[in-house]
């Protein structure tokens, strides 16, 4: 018996296509790659939809809601981040569905039958149907603003929708909805929502992402209750039967004054429900520019609360903000930074992202950066502070956490 490329996955096979040259085919249990000549590369999903393309040097990744992210090298080592339009957006899928119309067309009797079904599934989309995903999409989540760059890959589940704060002045994502902690009712039933949308494409998943923006100050009984029905609809941890994935552990954002309203219990009871990872935005720890920026609680209150945290068994995500506070606060943003998290005691499991300062110039921050007279950091100096964090966290913490660049043009769900 043949078996199904879908059931071993890293199955690859080659063939020539008049007109296209070679193509190679690497099968994986949930999404194939198809590469011409080894220079124009296209992934589907097992569904058949575009996931992500690589044309002419230039590397594309689709969203859910059908959006497009384009990122290429321009002028050297510049690296240009942009979404396309829509009529570039329809432009672009066109072409990789002609490219595998062609492909579809070439391949001779000998290749597997199941990457030629793989191909005829792929082209049961077209642009209208892959457009009316985003419309899908939009019926289901409230926008995704932002998530920590390892969780890209998660299922995003929104149990509160917006930040409890949003008065932060650098920070804008969530200005356009008002927080609301959703029911355990309404909660389940967005999640089932979820895994219609998703289908079997859904293994490509890694974990859940409790969102919004700092979903776990919701109060500890109502947060049991949601994190119950995420256990419930979805295998986390242990495979269940009627699902042929398992999702590694629950993960989500908490501001500081949040975290400081949760006691040692409440997060030990957090982390045998799943929760592996929380992740706080310190962005500073200066206590003037931490002020200056509108957070709440200050970094010795961000430091206590990761040191409970840690003290449950719960890994953290750390954000720093790089060229935050400009000229006038340089040395002692970087100076601060590196003191309050080496005093937090963290580990191989925990994470450290530096995320370059990324504004409009009519948020309130640049105004009041404008009024004391601050000069914004050119981009080599964002870079040279960036290396100055990552250098300085590293002598502190020989061992560990991870430190990596966090850039908000990357992200794209």
């Amino acid at each position: 018996m043949v078996e199904s490329l879908h059931d071993v996955p890293g199955q690859t096979c080659t063939t020539f296509v008049s007109g296209v040259g070679e193509v190679y085919f690497n099968a994986q249990r949930y999404f194939l790659t198809i590469s011409e000549e080894l220079r124009n590369t296209f992934s589907f999903d097992i569904d058949g939809r575009l996931m992500s393309a690589f044309l002419g040097g230039v590397n594309y990744r689709r969203g859910l809601k059908s959006d497009i992210l384009m990122k290429y090298f321009a002028d050297g080592n510049a690296k240009t981040r942009r979404f396309l339009s829509l009529h570039e957006n329809r432009k672009l899928v066109d072409d990789v569905l002609t490219r595998v119309l062609r492909i579809r067309d070439g391949v001779d009797s000998s290749m597997q039958a199941d990457i030629v079904q793989w191909l005829d599934t792929i082209l049961t989309w077209n642009v209208d149907r892959l457009q009316s995903e985003g419309t899908t999409f939009q019926n289901i989540y409230k926008p995704i603003s932002i998530l920590p760059p390892d969780q890209y890959l998660s299922v995003v589940l929104q149990a509160a929708e917006g930040c409890s704060w949003n008065q932060c002045t650098f920070c804008t994502f969530y200005r356009d909805r008002k927080f609301r902690i959703k029911s355990p009712h309404d909660f389940r039933q967005h999640a089932r929502q979820i895994k219609d949308f998703l289908g079997r494409s859904i293994g490509l998943r890694k974990s859940i992402f409790l969102a919004d923006a700092n979903a776990l100050i919701i109060p500890q009984r109502r947060l049991v209750e949601l994190l119950k029905v995420v256990h419930e609809e979805f295998p986390i941890e242990t495979p269940q039967a009627h699902a042929d994935y398992t999702l590694k552990g629950i993960y989500s954002f908490l501001d500081i004054f949040g975290a400081e309203k949760k006691t040692l219990e409440n997060y030990r009871e957090l982390r045998e429900l799943g929760l592996k990872r929380i992740y706080i935005g310190l962005e500073t720890g200066d206590n003037a520019l931490f002020k200056l920026l509108n957070k709440p609680g200050s970094p010795d209150e961000c430091v206590e609360a990761v040191r409970t945290i840690k003290a449950a068994g719960i890994n953290i995500g750390i954000i720093i903000l790089a060229g935050v506070g400009g000229d006038r606060f340089y040395h002692q943003h970087v100076h601060q930074s590196l003191q309050a998290i080496g005093a937090m005691g963290l580990g191989t499991g925990d994470l450290v992202y530096i995320s370059p300062l990324m504004l409009s110039g009519q948020d309130a921050y640049s105004c009041s950066m404008r009024d004391l007279g601050v000069r914004t950091l050119s981009p080599a100096e964002v870079t040279t502070q960036f290396a100055t964090i990552k250098t300085g966290l590293k002598a502190i913490y020989p061992e560990g956490p991870k430190v990596a660049l966090y850039h908000i043009e990357e992200f794209i769900y």
